[in-house]
């Protein structure tokens, strides 16, 4: 193994005064002008020490040894044809490891956390010149063998030609060697090399897919051992493709930013082929962009159509689905945990903090102590920008509990945002006393739909909201407080937040979820 310390420019034109056999000055300056010096420098290792060397967070290599512990490390000075060729080692803490003239490091001392630096350069004033190479050392007093080994990957398939980094998590986390010997099944599907470098080669006769065992085995004698299967895939070349046509504007479909992204469902010929040799490309990236199926919509407030394209590189053939990005409508239904963006504040106080658990289709949110007899929890729209178009979409929503139907005698929710027209750059926010709804549905179901109208919510700055540009709030939520005569911590669940264009809109989607509804205001 060889680690490197290159300087940067090549040649040094710089030395140490040097023992000449003449005693002519102009000799003497013959000789160091045609001398050839190092540019960089290497060290070399037994591949059984290399194997034990990891990378620290820092990037760092890292070389773990038990104390009483020794290791001869080599160099190589490059270019090969260089003049002068002695070197110097040096032990930045000669408390935890020595090291020698020849490159022999002693371990002496460490807990696990005391390390040294062990560097090579050129002797003499050239040292000085930033041409070396490191290893950090690592000492501990006495061995801390695994208990287990875990094998992670980013993936658990991957195609013929390819590569994949595989990594051993070992158990407990003070062990002294970090690193492990890896193995392969069959190697003549695949090869792995001892930084855990995993190389794909082919597939068995006769079959696109073949599944090979990795096994990772630990280096400090425990001979613990970890499996993993992976799958070796060989590349079929995709000849024809058809693109899902759910999502597609003809078809009525307008996409909601705030949901982030779609996936394209999408077929192909034959059934079998290698996907990830499509090549999909958006007629315009400033709405979204696409890879392989995955469309994600931007946050920067522009909105429209964008076509999406996979094409097959073998044939030319390619299938298309064109998206609409809708101004002003936003959609939270809760059925990905993974990515919703209204949730609790995360606020705290008297001992007690608010919190949120997802389930499909919902959230329950936790409320906090506010005080002696009342609770609190208000909810957060997490996006950095929320884009709400007036003209468009003025009716905002949210179907939810009311604390009042848990014991609660009175209760605020009020909507409060802060933002900016995208045209006008006039601030927005509504005053304290306009953020109450203008409509209430109580619903068969026990929930509560509390309605705000944009366009009749008094602002603090700009009057109105605007009917013809689109606002950026970088600040939205509903301050759901004072629940006077709760005196602890209770749950509401809310099912979903959404903007619709009119309150008629509100009742027709109430109608699609088969509930029943009566106006309260």
């Amino acid at each position: 193994m060889r680690l490197t310390n290159i300087l940067s420019g090549g040649l040094m034109m710089a030395l140490a005064v040097l023992p000449l056999t003449s005693c002519n000055d102009d000799d003497a300056m013959a000789i160091m002008d045609s001398a050839i010096y190092p540019s960089s420098v290497e060290l070399n290792m037994p591949e059984n020490i290399a194997q034990l060397v990891y990378t620290d967070d820092a990037g760092t290599p890292v070389l773990p040894m038990i104390k009483g512990e020794t290791v001869k490390l080599g160099y190589t000075l490059h270019p090969d044809s260089i003049t002068f060729n002695d070197v110097e080692w040096t032990s930045l803490n000669p408390d935890v490891a020595s090291v020698d003239g020849d490159g022999t490091i002693t371990a002496l001392s460490g807990d696990g956390a005391g390390y040294t630096v062990v560097q090579v350069a050129p002797k003499g004033s050239f040292a000085g010149s930033g041409i070396n190479a490191t290893l950090k050392v690592v000492v501990s007093n006495e061995m801390v063998k695994a208990t287990g080994v875990t094998i992670n990957t980013s993936a658990d398939e991957f195609f013929v030609g390819d590569t994949l980094h595989l990594k051993a998590v070992l158990a407990p986390s003070n062990s002294t060697y970090k690193t492990v010997k890896w193995s392969v099944s069959d190697e003549s599907l695949a090869s792995v090399d001892s930084k855990g470098v995993l190389t794909a080669k082919a597939t068995k006769a006769g079959e696109n897919n073949s599944a090979i065992t990795l096994t990772a085995t630990t280096l400090d004698g425990s001979n613990v051992t970890a499996t993993k299967q992976i799958m070796v895939r060989k590349i079929v070349q995709p000849e024809d493709v058809t693109l899902d046509q759910k999502y597609a504007a003809a078809n009525g479909y307008l996409c909601a930013y705030n949901e982030k992204y779609v996936n394209i469902a999408f077929t192909t010929t034959p059934l079998e082929s290698t996907t990830s040799q499509l090549k999909w490309t958006s007629s315009d990236e400033n709405i979204a962009t696409v890879d392989n199926g995955k469309v994600t919509f931007n946050q920067k407030g522009n909105f429209g159509n964008v076509t999406i394209t996979a094409t097959c590189p073998a044939t030319g053939k390619s299938s298309s689905v064109t998206l609409h990005l809708q101004s002003g409508l936003f959609r939270e239904l809760y059925h990905d945990k993974d990515n919703y963006s209204w949730y609790n504040a995360a606020q705290s106080g008297n001992g007690t903090s608010s919190s949120h658990v997802w389930h499909d289709g919902y959230i329950t949110v936790t409320t906090y102590t506010q005080n002696a007899t009342k609770q609190r929890a208000d909810l957060k729209c997490w996006l950095p920008n929320t884009y709400i178009d007036a003209g468009q979409y003025p009716i905002f929503a949210i179907k939810m509990d009311d604390v009042l139907d848990k014991g609660a005698k009175s209760r605020a929710i009020k909507f409060d945002a802060v933002g900016k027209g995208l045209t006008s750059g006039t601030e927005f926010a509504p005053t304290d006393a306009s953020g109450t709804w203008a409509n209430e549905f109580k619903c068969s179901d026990g929930s509560h739909v509390f309605v705000y109208n944009f366009n009749t919510i008094s602002m603090r700055k700009g009057d109105k909201m605007p009917t013809n540009e689109v606002v950026n709030f970088t600040t939205m939520g509903l301050k759901y407080a004072d629940m006077d005569g709760l005196t602890k911590q209770t749950q509401y669940n809310v099912y979903w937040i959404q903007t619709f264009k009119t309150v008629d809109d509100v009742k027709k989607y109430l109608d699609s979820e088969g509930l029943t509804y009566e106006q309260k205001k």
